[in-house]
């Protein structure tokens, strides 16, 4: 949670150098005002500071969400292709010898219950936010690494 905050106040104190920059920028670029208009385009309220800060708060958040849903997206996409992996393993296990039958059941039981966990911490992300989307993000990339060795040695394995 520090480290989102942190953040946000960097992007706020970076937005409000950029802006301050281009309105300088702009205002040498145009005719040369007298004084007093001079200082009148320079009187930025706290008030206008709080209203800019707010706007770019929600702005992060929202493209935070973004991010989440297409991070979500691609994980059931994921364990959708899990799916259809496991169902091609059981219809070549027709072809195999009881020996080889044996081993590809007790195969596909392992590929099945890390399929599930991989689902139960994609549920748990969703409702994540913060550092603990991060590290459930990390550990759920983890699990994925993990399921495509595992998906590609029982193929290997069991493709022959």
């Amino acid at each position: 949670m520090r480290r989102f905050g942190f953040t946000t106040m960097v992007v706020v104190a970076t937005i409000c150098f950029f802006l301050t920059s281009c309105s300088e920028q702009k205002q040498t670029a145009e005719k040369t005002p007298q004084p007093k208009d001079k200082v009148e385009s320079l009187a930025t309220t706290p008030e206008d500071i709080k209203k800019e800060a707010a706007d770019l708060a929600r702005a992060t958040m929202a493209y935070t969400e973004e991010q989440k849903e297409l991070y979500q997206k691609k994980i059931e996409e994921k364990i959708d292709q899990y799916g259809q992996q496991l169902m091609a393993l059981q219809e070549k296990m027709v072809m195999l010898n009881e020996q080889a039958k044996a081993g590809l059941v007790a195969e596909m039981e392992n590929l099945n219950r890390k399929k599930q966990e991989v689902a139960e911490k994609a549920r748990e992300i969703q409702s994540a936010s913060g550092e603990a989307y991060e590290d459930l993000r990390e550990g759920l990339e983890s699990s994925l690494e993990e399921m495509d060795k595992a998906f590609d040695q029982a193929m290997d394995r069991f493709a022959k």
